[in-house]
């Protein structure tokens, strides 16, 4: 039983240190990056897609589209998030280790705010739309647990959303 649990524990070592970590390096690697997940904010809880794709030495540039909703007893918001960001990976200038990525950007985007209204009277009406502009930033890692595939967090912080995401990612 030993040798079976010596020989097994030997063969996942084994494994774990010759698979191969791909650090995200847009100057190098040329591929995007793909996330989605999902987080906590002062807007409730964020769904979100995310896509960028690298555009010169260790900067991406792309788009990510958000859900959230918020409500209390008498009232609910939903809001629908189009952002562009660009983000600065720290790899090379940090000489971070391969299975991570670090960086940190700035996005531009619009937020849709839908509200639902409950009168008291079980009479639910709807205000229309509205929206504003967001500026934001953010600040981000990633660890790979694969070559193309990792975990992600990031802060958030902006006009119109502050809080926190936790992902996967793959590179694409």
């Amino acid at each position: 039983m030993k040798n079976k649990i010596f020989i097994g524990a030997f063969i996942l070592l084994l494994t774990i240190t010759t698979s191969s970590f791909a650090q995200f390096n847009p100057n190098t690697e040329g591929r995007g990056l793909a996330s989605a997940g999902f987080g906590i904010s002062n807007w409730g809880i964020p769904i979100y897609l995310r896509y960028e794709h690298p555009v010169a030495d260790n900067i991406t540039v792309g788009g990510l589209l958000s859900f959230q909703s918020k409500g209390y007893a008498s009232w609910r918001g939903t809001y629908y998030g189009i952002v562009g960001r660009s983000s600065y990976h720290f790899n090379e200038l940090l000489n971070v280790p391969d299975q991570f990525d670090i960086y940190g950007g700035a996005s531009l985007g619009y937020y849709i705010y839908k509200w639902k209204y409950n009168n008291g009277y079980n009479n639910d009406f709807y205000n229309p739309s509205s929206g504003e502009p967001n500026f934001g930033i953010h600040a981000g890692a990633t660890y790979f647990i694969k070559d193309n595939f990792g975990i992600n967090t990031e802060l958030l912080g902006g006009l119109g959303f502050n809080g926190i995401t936790v992902g996967v990612l793959f590179l694409l």
